[in-house]
């Protein structure tokens, strides 16, 4: 069956005819992506897009759906809504948004454990109260992005920028920093937690000049201070 055909049949069988024309397909990376425009997109539409690659496509792109709880360790969680991609890695599925535009995108209060944000563009995005625990940062520019409550706890944010950056009453337990991760200009850290969290002297004399470098972090009752060894 040719890929329209298998394309118009899908279509017709989950939305009736009428929705076939406010439906584009488009071929990614060799896989199959749909793209409607006021058609619910939901998980039957990702069954329907399964069964067209048993027709001999490949396998197809399906965005994470609300509801959805267990991170990027979940198959249904292998593209998270805005973009992406994924890969398989130790036995698990991480979610990839590689050198993905998330400007202004609103991740709050989801568990984005093990999501990997490496090498994209997330200026502006709201990540308050998440999950962030081993998520990846990786030469990302989170510039003027909320992580305000959200658990950082052994993400890798090497050579990320942070400019502008609310980490007010974020847990950033044991992250993994380089020397190129920039902390300039970030724009709160009071209450932040950054115990075992390895800095360059630059970057913790920075952290401790700040007027915001006070305050106990209210999920783990550590001094912010004190986790960050200013010398006072």
């Amino acid at each position: 069956m040719k890929l329209y055909d298998s394309i118009t049949v899908l279509t017709i069988f989950l939305y009736g005819a009428d929705a076939f024309g406010r439906t584009s397909t488009t071929i990614v990376n060799s896989s199959l992506e749909l793209k409607a425009e006021n058609v619910p997109f939901n998980k039957n539409t990702c069954l329907g897009l399964f069964a067209i690659a048993v027709f001999g496509l490949s396998s197809p792109v399906c965005p994470a759906f609300a509801g959805d709880d267990t991170g990027a360790s979940s198959v249904a969680n292998a593209k998270i809504k805005t973009g992406g991609a994924s890969t398989l890695q130790s036995g698990r599925t991480i979610a990839i948004t590689r050198g993905v535009n998330l400007d202004g995108s609103d991740f709050s209060n989801q568990n984005l454990r093990g999501v990997a944000f490496q090498q994209s563009i997330v200026r502006d995005a709201n990540f308050k109260g998440s999950n962030l625990v081993g998520a990846s940062f990786f030469d990302a520019t989170v510039d003027g992005s909320n992580f305000e409550d959200a658990d950082l706890s052994l993400a890798n944010v090497e050579m990320a920028q942070f400019n502008r950056a609310n980490l007010k009453n974020a847990v950033m337990h044991e992250m993994y920093v380089s020397g190129s991760t920039l902390f300039e200009g970030v724009k709160d850290i009071e209450g932040s937690d950054w115990s075992d969290t390895m800095l360059r002297k630059d970057q913790q004399k920075y952290l401790c000049s700040l007027d915001s470098a006070r305050g106990t972090n209210p999920t783990t009752g550590v001094d912010t201070r004190e986790s960050l060894m200013c010398l006072d």
